[in-house]
């Protein structure tokens, strides 16, 4: 009896071992997970189809002057600018991502941009593109793109001729790709330039805004913002908080 009772208590034992080891690798699995969604960017895709206000799901609102919520189940950013070309808009910290796109409806008086920064690799290099409104979207494009970080002046693109939005009738579609040290400034499906930057080795920071003179009151819709054309892939917008909780679910079933 006592050597079947030592048998069955080092069964337990066994057992609990190895319980004890799937535990600890289920938990050095989740932290790994943890970092591994603080600090990448899966592709995403946001319609803000949810309820009106604020943006949320890991969005900044970086709109210091004018209004910037959602409304209508797009990003809404209207008011009067207080400030000669203060920026107003949206901003998502990322990483190493290789391509961003929006729809915008810009058919008042604020200028559109799109920004994308490299604060990761020390070389404070960035590129700027921004365009006036314009009839039917006719918009006239220009890029700035300072490897360094010194403003070296915009440099004009021109005209984009106007191309039906599949997506939302009216929008325009602006699109920054990059593939190495080249970048490819893409607006309704069209390249329109191509920009060399050197310094720009990882994207970390998207920013959408726009700006106008001070005293001049507009809006811009902005909707359907795609990273690394995550609508082709069918990524869902998922915010980093609910992604470790997600997977830790799917680990704890894998583990019974």
């Amino acid at each position: 009896m006592l050597l079947i009772g030592c048998f069955k208590l080092a069964l337990f034992e066994g057992g609990f071992v190895k319980l004890q080891t799937r535990n600890i690798m289920i938990g050095l699995v989740s932290i790994g997970l943890s970092a591994v969604f603080a600090f990448s960017e899966e592709p995403f895709f946001d319609n803000f189809d949810r309820r009106n206000g604020k943006p949320d799901n890991d969005w900044i609102v970086n709109s210091p002057e004018v209004k910037t919520e959602i409304e209508d189940k797009e990003i809404l950013i209207h008011g009067t600018e207080k400030t000669n070309w203060k920026r107003n808009g949206i901003e998502r910290l990322v990483d190493d991502i290789n391509k961003v796109c929006f729809d915008f409806l810009n058919n008042d008086v604020f200028n559109v941009h799109l920004r994308v920064d490299d604060d990761k690799s020390g070389t404070n290099a960035y590129i700027d593109i921004y365009s006036p409104p314009g009839p039917q979207g006719g918009n006239n494009f220009n890029y700035a793109s300072p490897a360094d970080g010194a403003w070296p002046g915009w440099t004009n693109i021109g005209g984009a001729p106007f191309e039906k939005n599949p997506r939302k009738e009216g929008y325009r579609q602006l699109c920054l790709r990059k593939e190495q040290k080249n970048f490819f400034i893409i607006v309704d499906n069209k390249e329109i330039a191509k920009v060399k930057n050197a310094g720009l080795l990882v994207i970390t920071k998207v920013f959408i805004s726009i700006d106008a003179a001070a005293g001049r009151s507009g809006s811009m819709h902005v909707d359907n913002v795609d990273i690394d054309d995550a609508l082709l892939k069918g990524t869902k917008a998922i915010s980093r908080q609910n992604k470790l909780p997600m997977a830790w679910a799917k680990l704890k079933r894998l583990s019974r």
